[in-house]
């Protein structure tokens, strides 16, 4: 019995109004050959290579092998060109790319050739053994939640033009942020409906902390230190996904993170932590407001919260 090989590629896009053509601005790809731009070509062993990344391969527009499995371009490279963007990087290529000024604010690609829809241990318990990869739809979507963790780890390579020049955060991923909070609020209104006794209430840290970078000031930060982090190996933002807090002796530490927003360069420093829940409980940034459904609740008197 043959293995069944997922043929569908399933592209998200995060519609935005800044990109070229005024439909979308990146391109996150699941999938197979079909739509793999070089993912099974770079996770494969020096001893072992990929025949997409021999000649003829490659040869009609790239003139060399990409780790594509046709002569040139693939629907998704199409696709890409046809909404203004680049092409998709293959997320495998993720560490040479940063280091060497790429960007995947763009998109990134996470099909492999030969993956399956299914885990392999599906197949496997059948007697049917995929001997390509095992770089199923399951394990993509597991490398889609680690590129979001590494997100940190990308803003220390990424270019002057994908900042917001007001708060100096990545434009993109903000974006990203806010087309997430949007659709979990239509999510919560559906269960609310489903569930009507229940007191669901979405907590927007989003907008409780976006105050932070625009005035870092009034909450008692400084304004140099803002996207730095209190605890880290040095570098721009005292941040090194590979060497991170508590890792002495390489590691330093602020004297004052109560000055600071970020304690570890993911983590926040129990001052922001402070601001939140002032911002959550004495603010709009909570929905419905807390107090409606907990009158008697209350935040910390001593300390106002800057509406933003």
């Amino acid at each position: 019995m043959a293995v069944a090989y997922a043929r569908i590629t399933l592209i998200i896009v995060e519609s935005s109004s800044k990109s070229a053509f005024g439909c979308y601005d990146s391109i996150v790809s699941f999938g197979d050959s079909l739509a793999d731009t070089g993912n099974f070509l770079l996770l494969s062993p020096p001893n072992n290579p990929s025949i997409y990344g021999r000649p003829p391969y490659g040869r009609t527009f790239f003139r060399h092998p990409t780790g594509r499995a046709s002569d040139g371009r693939l629907v998704i490279d199409f696709i890409a060109e046809s909404l203004g963007l680049p092409l998709v990087e293959p997320y495998a290529a993720w560490t040479n790319a940063v280091e060497e000024g790429g960007s995947f604010s763009k998109g990134v690609n996470f099909a492999v050739a030969g993956a399956t829809a299914l885990d392999t241990t599906f197949f496997d318990k059948r007697g049917i053994h995929n001997m390509v990869t095992n770089a199923s739809l399951g394990v993509q979507l597991d490398w889609f939640k680690q590129f979001l963790a590494r997100i940190p780890e990308y803003i220390t390579f990424s270019m002057e033009k994908d900042y917001d020049p007001r708060t100096g955060c990545l434009s993109w991923l903000n974006e990203l942020s806010m087309y997430h909070n949007e659709l979990l609020q239509k999510e919560l209104t559906r269960i609310r409906q489903l569930h009507p006794r229940l007191a669901i209430i979405y907590a927007d840290y989003y907008n409780a902390t976006r105050g932070f970078y625009l005035s870092p000031h009034k909450f008692g930060f400084l304004k140099e230190s803002v996207l730095k982090a209190c605890c880290g190996a040095g570098g721009p933002y005292n941040y090194n996904s590979l060497t991170t807090c508590g890792n002495l002796p390489v590691t330093n530490c602020c004297e004052n993170p109560s000055s600071f927003v970020s304690w570890d360069g993911i983590h926040l420093t129990e001052a922001a932590y402070k601001w939140i829940t002032q911002g959550l409980l004495q603010g709009p940034y909570t929905h419905p407001h807390i107090k409606i459904v907990c009158p008697s609740i209350s935040g910390d008197s001593t300390v106002g919260y800057y509406e933003y």
